[in-house]
């Protein structure tokens, strides 16, 4: 304590610094003397980037789900901007500042394209990227007892902001069940059975980033089961039985998704994996589709 109050004693000697101001009143000197802005210095290399910013930044982000539900997460956040040839660098702080600002109140995917015209104005640049990673959490009820509990979904967004045109992908991880056709057709009982991650990425027509309430029954409806947080013995017979009931190979998961996602009006792409944390073997399998670009 001595110690700090020393610092700041000494720093009081010299000057203090004005809030809200790009200087501070030096005594010595008996002036205000401003502070040089290095960064908007001119370069002289001739070099355009196409991002400078900060990348990693937690934060508690209050998320609007599409039942107008609440939900706190803690993000991590990159964000940039692109720089002309001859401005030397950006102002980080105003990155971090714009992301605070925005976080401060609840939010929902459709206003991310809200933040990055911020960022474009508060930066002076052409094109704004935003890449949001958090767990989010879904209402899950167990399949007999319906008991009830929560199910962490891997969320990643990847959103551009680029002279006015905007770009969206939403990534997610979910956890499910696989039981193998095979192992099944050839013992006489039992089949190995494991758990798998289903991730599937998509952009929508609206070019706004999702949640994944809406995709969670998709992936429920191609695998073999879903994992859940809370079972019990009736819960635990019937997901055992469902199982082998519908044993898929991760090519059946990934093509049983990929046919309900064709029908799904706001999806302009996806692509869909499913992966398999192989019980009896010391490798995963894994299954892969995407569906054409549009033009």
């Amino acid at each position: 304590m001595l110690t700090l109050v020393a610092h700041f004693a000494h720093i009081g000697k010299i000057g203090y610094p004005i809030p809200n101001g790009l200087g501070y009143y030096n005594r010595r000197m008996k002036k205000r003397v401003d502070l040089p802005d290095v960064a908007s210095e001119r370069d002289r290399r001739g070099v355009a980037l196409h991002a400078v910013g900060i990348r990693g930044l937690r934060l508690p982000i209050r998320l609007i789900g599409e039942a107008q539900t609440e939900q706190t997460v803690i993000a991590v956040a990159d964000l940039s901007v692109d720089i002309d040839a001859e401005q030397r660098g950006t102002h980080m702080s105003r990155l971090v500042s714009t992301l605070y600002e925005w976080a401060s109140t609840p939010q929902s995917p459709e206003s991310v394209r809200a933040l990055l015209q911020l960022t474009q104005e508060r930066l002076r640049s052409r094109r704004a990227h935003l890449k949001l990673r958090f767990p989010y959490f879904l209402t899950v009820y167990a399949p007999a007892t319906q008991a009830s509990g929560l199910l962490d979904v891997d969320v990643e967004w990847d959103c551009t902001l680029n002279n006015g045109a905007s770009m969206a992908e939403s990534h997610f991880a979910f956890p499910a069940m696989t039981l193998c056709p095979c192992s099944k057709e050839i013992s006489d009982y039992g089949a190995h059975n494991q758990r798998a991650i289903v991730r599937l990425w998509l952009r929508t027509k609206d070019r706004l980033p999702r949640l994944p309430e809406a995709y969670l029954p998709l992936v429920q409806e191609s695998a073999s089961a879903l994992v859940y947080p809370v079972l019990k013995r009736p819960d635990e017979k019937y997901i055992t039985e469902r199982s082998y009931e519908t044993p898929r190979f991760v090519e059946d998961v990934a093509r049983e998704l990929t046919l309900r996602l064709q029908s799904r009006e706001e999806l302009c792409w996806f692509r869909v994996e499913c992966e398999s944390i192989e019980s009896i073997h010391n490798h995963n399998a894994f299954a892969v589709y995407e569906s054409p670009r549009g033009k």
